[in-house]
């Protein structure tokens, strides 16, 4: 057995604690469709299952009345002060959460599409929230995978070879849409993407105060001179190096948001700031970031807009100020109009019961709304085909039915905004491709069905 002597032990340890963080890339650019684009996704998960008829509240017809009859602790009243906000282009069907303010302007003003009655068409339905919240990020439609379906975007998506971080998932754990993935850095802030973590205090020389010795060399100081061989393990260190030395000097604490943008305090308007603030800095080419907000498993004390507290609606005013300042910080002038190539899609793995239960709260359903944001979206309008809310048109006579595939939104963004043809590499077992016409812009790409070369798709590395 060969020993490993201390230098060895310190560089493999230190490349296991940075291929966690950054993962170091092992892209094949041969296998790469000439049609990639720089356009940013965010997908934002919002785990828990969101009540869909709380958040997008029907306010006018015999959906009202259904709702009306359906609802009385959670119901969001149709109009006045804590009333929902009138959704135009809906027919006058539908309204938002009245504490969605800042979802409601960008609404108004085009940057954000509605899709009703959207979910998962597998059967049977599982509402699981650890069954369905998988099936949804792996993209197989109602069975467990090995890897996301960003991890086969970044596969397939044609990323030229040369991008510094193409992922970032934020937050504490790595979303499981990018499971397996070798290219995604996971942080739920800026400041913790650091190479400062030996037993000493002063492990780098920027660390060091008042001012180092002269001869001092912290660990991220020492590391590049141990990795200078031609070993997977030294190439894998270089290039987590290389991230490192990308993210570690950005202010993230001294970031100034753009256009007067205000974060909401916690940890979602941080996650949502250090996005923009990446997404600012064409230098590290990112093209997908994963954003988790959770909370939403509402079965007790869903509370409602008429009650001095309302639980559902504290957590909607958050994530709308936190949507809304996002794309105001990117949606600058000219070159710095970041919000135009930006895509922000949101979903829940299944919206919740019909028909409250007795604990005021209401349980776990099927189909839900999406969210689709962003200086290219058709927005202002309503999207899909909603069933109804009468006993006899739900699904199986108690949820919202699905009529939209979620993979169908999906495909649309890989195609017109990613610059993706290979849907069917994304979504093993999709085979059709139905557009709702949710981008004003983007590329004029057809899906390919099974022409994307495996044989590339297998980790080697490429010199």
């Amino acid at each position: 057995m060969t020993p490993l002597n201390r230098r060895d032990f310190l560089r493999s340890s230190a490349l296991a604690t940075l291929a966690a963080g950054a993962g170091a890339r092992t892209r094949i650019a041969l296998a790469a469709p000439e049609a990639a684009t720089d356009n940013v996704l965010v997908f934002v998960y919002l785990r828990g299952g969101i009540d869909g008829l709380s958040l997008v509240p029907p306010v006018g017809g015999n959906l009202r009345a259904d709702y009306e009859q359906a609802r009385v602790a959670t119901r969001v009243p149709a109009s006045g002060a804590t009333g929902a906000l009138a959704l135009p282009g809906s027919g006058g069907l539908w309204g938002l959460h009245p504490r969605a303010s800042g979802l409601h302007g960008l609404y108004q003003a085009g940057r954000l599409a509605i899709v009703h009655a959207v979910g998962m068409v597998h059967q049977p339905v599982s509402r699981s929230h650890f069954d369905a919240q998988a099936f949804m990020e792996y993209g197989l439609n109602g069975q467990a995978g090995s890897e996301g379906w960003l991890t086969r975007h970044l596969v397939s998506g044609g990323l030229p070879a040369n991008v510094a971080i193409p992922a970032v998932s934020a937050g504490a754990i790595t979303s499981t849409s990018l499971l397996a993935s070798t290219e995604t850095i996971t942080m739920g802030s800026g400041a913790e993407f650091r190479l400062d973590t030996a037993p000493w205090g002063w492990n780098a020389r920027d660390n060091y105060n008042p001012a180092p010795p002269a001869a001092f060399q912290g660990m991220v100081e020492v590391l590049p001179a141990l990795w200078q061989g031609s070993s997977p393990l030294e190439a894998k260190g270089r290039q987590a190096l290389d991230a490192l030395a990308l993210i570690r000097p950005i202010d993230f604490a001294g970031y100034a948001p753009g256009n007067g943008a205000q974060y909401p305090s916690g940890a979602l308007g941080d996650q949502f700031r250090m996005l923009a603030n990446l997404i600012k800095r064409p230098e590290l080419g990112l093209r997908i970031a994963t954003v988790d907000y959770g909370g939403w498993d509402t079965h007790n004390g869903q509370g409602n807009p008429t009650q001095g507290y309302d639980y559902f609606g504290i957590r909607v005013e958050e994530f709308s100020r936190a949507l809304t300042a996002f794309y105001t910080d990117l949606n600058g002038a000219g070159a710095g109009n970041h919000a135009a190539r930006t895509s922000i899609v949101v979903l829940s793995e299944f919206g919740r019961r019909v028909l409250e239960n007795d604990a005021g709260g209401t349980d776990h359903g099927y189909g839900n709304v999406a969210l689709v944001l962003g200086g290219p979206v058709n927005g202002g309008q309503t999207y899909g085909s909603f069933p109804g809310l009468a006993t006899n048109q739900l699904f199986e006579r108690a949820d919202v039915g699905v009529s939209t595939d979620y993979r169908q939104i999906l495909a649309e963004v890989l195609l017109r905004r990613l610059g993706n043809p290979y849907l069917d590499h994304v979504f093993p077992g999709l085979s059709t491709y139905t557009p709702l016409g949710l981008f004003a812009d983007g590329t004029g790409l057809a899906p390919v069905w099974g022409g994307f070369d495996r044989l590339f798709d297998n980790g080697f590395e490429v010199a």
